[in-house]
């Protein structure tokens, strides 16, 4: 859809949602978004949304598009002037300002932004804490990256990619971000190196506080009409990373706990001790035999 025929909204939306940009066009195979034409609306346009969001009884804003750091960007590069004019404008409005994605390759081509950005947060408003946001890590293996997600490193190279992912969490979490990451298993044509691969960048991220959601590979945008990727597709290497990530969780899950219930310290205890405390006894049997390289959920042979 042309930009200039995008609607604006009527009334507020779920959750305060105002979309910044639409698109990506970074090309990534196996996703929709991505293949889409990246354009940004224009920031009267943004403010009005989120006018209508406040007026409407919203008291968070959520800045949406594919990479809110690209936002008015003409190519991988984002235009740092006009992300930070788009956020001080809206925290004109409200001090109640998230994000919903950003790219670790933007991250680390404009290294100053997200401190900037931070700034102007924690002087809106002095709960501020952290500043979470989806991205997507997807592989730590650059012959995976070559091969289905060349645009995404961009203006690095894949070869670089590892690399870029852990100094982009090192400056993040210096500035008080939390990436809530997505790992892809089963991409076409992954091996046995690839996942180990992976691994072992999950394994450098395990002092930044943030967090890893594995998916299954899904046969969507270029890559449609390839096989579904399943648990029955799951080989020792690909338990073990599973559990790698389960592990990174777990540790830094009470960590999140502890900031997002500060002003309620019962209720954070009872989460912390009790839920969590549950999910991790409930869990230690699978991790043991996830690290092993064995499917904890198979059926046990008969004696």
């Amino acid at each position: 859809m042309p930009l200039d025929l995008i609607p604006s909204i009527r009334g507020p939306t779920i959750g305060g949602i105002v979309e910044i940009s639409r698109g990506c066009g970074r090309g990534c195979r196996f996703c929709n978004p991505t293949l889409l034409t990246f354009r940004s609306r224009p920031i009267d346009k943004i403010l009005e949304e989120i006018k209508i969001n406040l007026n409407g009884g919203n008291k968070n804003i959520l800045l949406h598009a594919e990479d809110v750091l690209r936002y008015g960007a003409k190519g991988p590069i984002p235009d740092e002037n006009k992300v930070l004019r788009l956020f001080e404008g809206a925290l004109k409005l409200t001090p109640n300002v998230w994000i919903s994605h950003f790219a670790f390759a933007s991250v680390m081509a404009k290294p100053n932004l997200a401190k900037k950005i931070t700034e102007l947060l924690s002087s809106a408003s002095p709960d501020f804490t952290y500043l979470g946001a989806q991205v997507g890590i997807e592989t730590g293996s650059p012959e995976m990256v070559r091969k289905h997600m060349l645009g995404k490193v961009m203006p690095f190279k894949p070869e670089e990619w590892p690399k870029i992912v852990v100094e982009a969490h090192q400056l993040l979490s210096e500035n008080m971000w939390v990436p809530c990451s997505t790992l892809i298993i089963g991409l076409p044509g992954e091996g046995a190196e690839d996942v180990l691969r992976t691994m072992e960048l999950v394994e450098r991220l395990k002092e930044f506080r943030s967090l890893i959601v594995p998916l299954f590979f899904v046969p969507i945008g270029g890559l449609k009409g390839q096989k579904f990727f399943g648990v029955g597709d799951m080989r020792p290497e690909h338990w073990q990373l599973m559990a790698a990530c389960v592990r990174h969780d777990l540790k830094w899950v009470d960590e999140l706990a502890k900031d997002y219930f500060r002003h309620h310290r019962l209720r954070g205890a009872i989460i912390r001790n009790v839920l969590i405390g549950a999910m991790r006894r409930a869990l230690k049997p699978y991790l043991k035999q996830m690290g092993e390289g064995i499917n904890p959920i198979s059926p046990k042979p008969e004696p």
